[in-house]
Parts: C-alpha cells; structure tokens; sequence
C-alpha cells in the first residue's frame, strides 16, 4: 500500500509543475472523476471555450489527460468529449510510452514519403509535421524525465 501512495504522490508532484492556464483546466477536470467536456468547463467557470480547447490539447499532448467518454449537448444538440486526468504514475508511464511510439511511427512514415520525391508542396508539409512531431517527441521525454 505504501508503493501506491508514494507512486501516486510521485504522480501528484509532476501535475504540479503544469504551467498556470494548463494547470487551473487540469485542476477542473481532475475534481469531476467521471469526466468533464470543454463545454461543461466553460458553462461552469465563466471561460470562453477558445481558453479551454487549446489546453485541453496541450493536456493530451502531454498525457496528463485522457478522453474518458462521449456525452451528448442539448444546446448544440452535438457529441462532445469528456476528459479525465490521469491521476496514476503508471497509467501514465503507459499512455506516453503508447503516443511515443505512434509519433515515431508517424515520423518514419513522413521521412518515408519525404525521400519518395513527392512534389515541394507535399516536402514542405513534411518538414513542417516532422518538425511538430520532434518537438512532441522531445515534451513527451520532458514529461517522462519529471516522472522518473
């Protein structure tokens, strides 16, 4: 029991280095367990949804956060995501090794169309999602490296 608690508070330690916007929607979606969409927050809180969007992908991207079900909007009569925080070291260790993988993947395969002599407008997409995905790669070891 003791391992769970120091690995959990481990976990705990690493959320709280977020950034401040980052962090106070993290803060939100870690209090509702079952899951909160982009909407809810912003109805609830008073924050334009155009505040919330974007750090909810940041959250994503850094694997703090997790889609946790579909939910259904009355106003804009809609499908919406619900998100949930990833509140255990080790179900986070497994979901960036997971996107880790996927964006290597994605990378080998843009390297692979990019020496396949695709037209300069195709190369310079290349280059600019290789370029992205570098930079996703090297946060998701940024991440990682705190959790160690």
């Amino acid at each position: 029991m003791k391992s769970i608690q120091t690995r959990n508070q481990t976990y705990r330690n690493i959320a709280a280095r977020i950034p401040a916007k980052r962090k106070r929607i993290y803060e939100i979606i870690t209090s509702y367990t079952a899951g909160i969409t982009a909407q809810q927050i912003s109805d609830r809180y008073n924050i334009p949804i155009n505040q919330i969007t974007g750090r909810i992908t940041e959250l994503k991207d850094m694997c703090f956060i997790k889609e946790a079900h579909m939910s259904f909007n009355n106003v804009t009569s809609n499908y919406c995501t619900s998100y949930k925080a990833v509140t255990d070291n080790e179900e986070f260790i497994e979901i960036t090794n997971k996107k880790y993988v996927q964006l290597v993947d994605k990378r080998s395969s843009l390297i692979t169309d990019h020496f396949n002599n695709n037209s300069n407008h195709t190369n310079d997409f290349i280059k600019k999602e290789l370029l992205k995905i570098e930079r996703k790669i090297k946060q998701l070891g940024e991440t990682q490296k705190l959790a160690s």
